[in-house]
């Protein structure tokens, strides 16, 4: 489980679980089985350039108003 896919999944509200195994497990229940590797690179893309951890880029957020934490750091 890389650490964007986890740290994005729990901040859009995804899981409140904190163990990366519970944390695929809930992916993989929300997310089509055909599309589950395209959701993590999408997870992984949008942490590294958007989404960072410490200090999000909510204002340039492409898709901000899917973000319940929008303005949350």
């Amino acid at each position: 489980m890389d650490t964007h896919v986890a740290r994005l999944a729990q901040r859009f509200g995804l899981t409140s679980e904190e163990d990366p195994e519970k944390i695929e497990q809930t992916l993989m229940a929300l997310v089509p089985q055909p599309q589950w590797t395209m959701f993590s690179h999408w997870l992984i893309w949008h942490g590294r350039r958007r989404c960072f951890a410490r200090q999000p880029d909510c204002e340039g957020c492409e898709i901000e108003k899917l973000c319940p934490r929008m303005g949350v750091q």
